[in-house]
């Protein structure tokens, strides 16, 4: 019997890539899924390994990656592409352990604008809504020294929109995607001090000032954390 085993892990970084299009060559940010996998014959105990072990032997090399803006890593500041950063990571597994079967990186978002129905949640009080994703650097210099969002990271923000006018949302939501994709947050106007708080705050003001009636904005900053505006 052999098994395949994969370990995730979310890093949350910024980048640009100076080959790239222009939204690419601009500072913006993902959030990466690094995946360790792993397979073999599993043992008396009935493993092949413990999950504990695949993320230990990523940690060192995952620090320097997460809440980082990887062109100033060295030996990334020239590329930053997916295949980059798995390389990167390979040549820095050393020994690698019997079970090792290989990393890999993808993005969490969708890299485009897709606009996803969601119907009404009635466990999580969530009314009807559109949902989609941007990809976006920030940082939060009003935090104290040492925390980690305090320096230049990334995200793959996940937002949903509910608005009472249902039927007209999907030809606003292009201009907010366009004005938040593949920036660095900080400099968009009204998004000096960008937390999912304000991110919230400012698409509800964007929506209102359409003469929507917004209902429900949700931003959710990593695959963990998100917060739900209702606005005043």
């Amino acid at each position: 019997m052999i098994a395949h085993l994969v370990k995730c892990m979310y890093a949350e970084a910024a980048h640009h890539n100076p080959h790239g299009d222009e939204g690419a060559q601009r500072v913006h940010g993902h959030s990466y899924k690094i995946e360790v996998l792993a397979s073999g014959t599993p043992g008396e105990i009935g493993w092949v390994e413990d999950y504990a072990v695949l993320g230990t032997l990523l940690k060192p090399i995952y620090d320097q990656l997460d809440h980082a803006y990887l062109n100033e890593v060295p030996g990334l500041e020239n590329d930053t592409t997916i295949h980059a950063i798995e390389r990167w990571i390979m040549e820095r597994i050393d020994p690698r352990p019997e079970w090792f079967d290989g990393i890999r990186v993808t993005i969490v978002g969708d890299c485009r604008l897709k606009l996803i129905p969601l119907p009404e949640d009635n466990f999580e009080h969530l009314p009807d809504r559109l949902r989609f994703t941007f990809e976006a650097a920030q940082s939060l210099p009003q935090l104290e020294d040492g925390h980690h969002c305090k320096c230049l990271h990334g995200h793959s923000y996940r937002v949903e929109v509910g608005v009472q006018e249902m039927d007209q949302l999907k030809f606003h939501l292009p201009a907010i995607y366009d004005a938040l994709d593949h920036r660095y947050l900080n400099e968009v106007p009204g998004l000096e001090i960008s937390t999912c708080e304000k991110i919230s705050e400012w698409i509800w003001n964007r929506l209102v000032a359409q003469d929507l009636k917004p209902t429900i904005v949700v931003i959710q900053e990593t695959p963990t954390a998100r917060c739900l505006y209702y606005g005043e």
